[in-house]
C-alpha cells in the first residue's frame, strides 16, 4: 500500500477511521476521507497522526445522487489515479426513511449509491488496484426480490432491509469481478462481523442500556472490523469475501440466481441516466 492513494467512504465511523489509520500505518502517500460530515472528517485529520500520509476529507453524501455525482466529477477533475476505493459507509435505520431520490435510506446508501459512485469512479481507478465493499452477516437472512425498491419501504425492517441491500451489493462485487479482470482490478468483499460502532445502537434506552453493558464489550473492535477490508485490499485475489478467519469466493451459485441481475441493472441504469443529464428525482 506504500506510496498508494485511496478513497474511504464512511471514513469518520469506527471501522472507517481504523481503516484510514491502516493506511497511514501502511505508507500510503494519499488517503480522501469521503464524508457527509466534513467538520468530522476535519476533526479526525487533526487527531491523527499519518506520518508521510496526505489526509484530505472530501464531501460526499450517499443519501444524494447528485452529491455522488458531483464526487465523482471532482475526483476526475483532480487528475488523481486511484489505487484503492474503500465502499465503507453504510446505515442501519430502524424506521423508513426516504431520501431525496425516493429510495428508502439504507437500500441507496448502502447499495445503489455505493455502486453508482465505484462505476462512476472507476475511469480514474488504476489499473491493478482494487476495490472493497463492505458486506453483511445480515446478507445470510435476506432474500432478492423484483420489488426490492417497494418492499424496502412497504415492509421495512431493520435487518431485512439492511441485509437486502448487502446481499445485492455483494451480488453487484461478483459482477463487477468480472467485469474488471481484463484491467486486473481486483474486487473483493469484507464482512467485519459484529462490530462496536454506532451503526447497532437500536435507539432504544433500555436495549442500548443492556447493548453497552453486556454486549459490546465482547463483539469485535473497529480496528478488528477493519481488519477483512485492509487484508482484501492487500489480496491478490478477486471475487472473495473476506472476514476475521479468511477468506471464500462470493458464491458462484450468485449468477445461476433468476434475479442475479437486478442489482448490476439497477446500478447501471442510473449511471447511464447520471451520464445523460436525467435529473436525479427523477431517477427510478
Amino acid at each position: 500500500m506504500s506510496g498508494k492513494t485511496y478513497i474511504v467512504t464512511g471514513a469518520t465511523g469506527g471501522i472507517g477511521k481504523a481503516i484510514v489509520k491502516g493506511l497511514t500505518e501502511r505508507g500510503a502517500a494519499r488517503v480522501i476521507l469521503a464524508c457527509r460530515n466534513i467538520a468530522k472528517a476535519r476533526k479526525l485529520i487533526e487527531s491523527l497522526q499519518p506520518g508521510m500520509t496526505e489526509l484530505t476529507a472530501m464531501e460526499v453524501d450517499l443519501e444524494s445522487l447528485e452529491s455522488v455525482r458531483r464526487f465523482a466529477k471532482a475526483i476526475a477533475a483532480s487528475g488523481l489515479s486511484i489505487d484503492g476505493l474503500f465502499n465503507n459507509a453504510g446505515t442501519m435505520p430502524g424506521d423508513v426513511i426516504l431520501t431525496a431520490d425516493g429510495y428508502e435510506s439504507a437500500t441507496q446508501t448502502n447499495f445503489l449509491a455505493t455502486g453508482l459512485l465505484t462505476r462512476l469512479l472507476l475511469p480514474c481507478m488504476a489499473d491493478d488496484g482494487a476495490i472493497v465493499f463492505t458486506t453483511s452477516m445480515t446478507r445470510r437472512i435476506a432474500r432478492l426480490r423484483d420489488d426490492w425498491r417497494e418492499r424496502a419501504v412497504s415492509h421495512h425492517h431493520r435487518f431485512t432491509t439492511y441485509g437486502r441491500s448487502k446481499l445485492m451489493l455483494t451480488h453487484f462485487a461478483l459482477d463487477l469481478s468480472a467485469e474488471l479482470r481484463h484491467r486486473h482490478i481486483r474486487v473483493n468483499c469484507s464482512d467485519p462481523g459484529i462490530v462496536d460502532s454506532a451503526i447497532i445502537t437500536m435507539d432504544n434506552k433500555v436495549i442500548d442500556y443492556l447493548s453497552d453493558r453486556l454486549f459490546r464489550p465482547v463483539i469485535s473492535t473497529p480496528r478488528q472490523g477493519a481488519a477483512p477490508a485492509l487484508a482484501a485490499m492487500e489480496s491478490r485475489l478477486t471475487g472473495h469475501i473476506f472476514t476475521l478467519s479468511g477468506h471464500s469466493p462470493i458464491p458462484a451459485g450468485y449468477q445461476k440466481q433468476r434475479l442475479h441481475p437486478i442489482a448490476t441493472d439497477a446500478v447501471r441504469a442510473l449511471q447511464q441516466a447520471c451520464e445523460a443529464g436525467v435529473p436525479q428525482s427523477r431517477l427510478s
